[in-house]
């Protein structure tokens, strides 16, 4: 009885053909795209867009404001004692540090609120998915980006649907609200 299993289990799954011919129904989507053209996704990137431009501002503010000292201190450097250029030296590399530190701290700060403004839209989405492969009797929704899967039919790719579906639920959400 185990071997019987075993061997349908390996013939469903290296035998696309017979997968076809029980009337498998499949789909792929591209998640990326659905979060960037949906209504939600368009507002939350316009959001991370904004903090992401006050936290560059503040980076290259620093940036301009190390430029400048290693210029001065280029400038000033046949002036200088050995001792004071070894001290501006050393107060450029911590000017340096400081700001590599900053910039990791701004990347790790955009991670953080990528990831919370995308989390209730991707909460939403698999709920509308799932709704959707229930309602439309999907068997199989694969993610279109997804690593093994190299090509699909664009007669499977249901991308601009759950874009629309999305928009539909979140303008539901809004009329609940008024």
């Amino acid at each position: 009885m185990r071997k019987i299993i075993v061997f349908s289990l390996i013939c469903l799954f290296c035998c696309p053909s017979l997968l076809l011919a029980q009337g498998l129904k499949v789909a792929v989507i591209d998640m990326q795209s659905v979060v960037r053209q949906s209504q939600a996704g368009q507002q939350a990137l316009v959001k991370l867009q904004q903090k992401f431009d006050v936290l560059n501002k503040k980076l290259k503010a620093q940036e301009e404001k190390i430029k400048q000292f290693k210029q001065e201190l280029e400038k000033k450097a046949p002036l200088l004692s050995a001792e004071a250029r070894q001290e501006q030296e050393r107060q450029y590399q911590k000017m340096v540090r400081e700001y590599q530190a900053q910039r990791e701290d701004a990347q790790f700060e955009m991670r953080q609120a990528e990831q919370e403004a995308l989390k209730p839209i991707l909460k939403d989405l698999q709920h509308i998915v799932q709704n959707m492969a229930q309602k439309e009797g999907y068997d199989l929704i694969l993610e279109k980006k997804m690593p093994g899967i190299y090509w699909a039919s664009p007669k499977i790719d249901i991308t601009n649907h759950v874009i629309e579906l999305y928009n539909q639920y979140l303008q539901g959400q809004k009329n609940k609200k008024n």
